[in-house]
């Protein structure tokens, strides 16, 4: 078993990879530890399962906003307990966070092209916003 020590964050390199503990230290992280961090992450296994108010700490919503997904399919979920609570798996939560930020990016990619093409990144904002004053 490998032994970590955590040392203060600003002693890390910058775009190393590391784990912080919390109390402004950090685990630094080499590349099979690493790879085997995003591996644990990213393992979907069902067992996993995490409250929607854990899900909506992931996503930055609220608890709402995660039934609402979660009730349009968009992340599947398990009944679970005597109250038949609805859980979700951390890893589908943490994939569809990552393919919302990449939606969000293609989005605002598409239309900085769209503006660029209409000539508005030529617009003189200074001179619209004037009017408004």
């Amino acid at each position: 078993m490998t032994t970590f020590e955590a040392i203060p964050i600003p002693r890390i390199s910058k775009g190393s990879a590391y784990i912080t503990s919390g109390d402004g230290k950090a685990i630094p992280l080499g590349a099979e530890e690493l790879r085997r961090a995003f591996d644990a992450i990213m393992h979907d296994d069902d067992s996993d399962l995490i409250t929607t108010g854990e899900a909506a700490q992931i996503l930055g919503v609220s608890s709402k906003t995660v039934a609402r997904i979660r009730d349009a399919g968009e992340i599947p979920f398990t009944r679970y307990g005597a109250k038949g609570n609805r859980m979700v798996s951390r890893a589908r939560v943490v994939a569809y966070r990552n393919q919302s930020e990449a939606n969000g990016h293609k989005a605002l990619e598409d239309m900085r092209v769209s503006a660029s093409r209409g000539g508005l990144d030529d617009v003189d904002h200074a001179a619209c916003l004037s009017h408004f004053n």
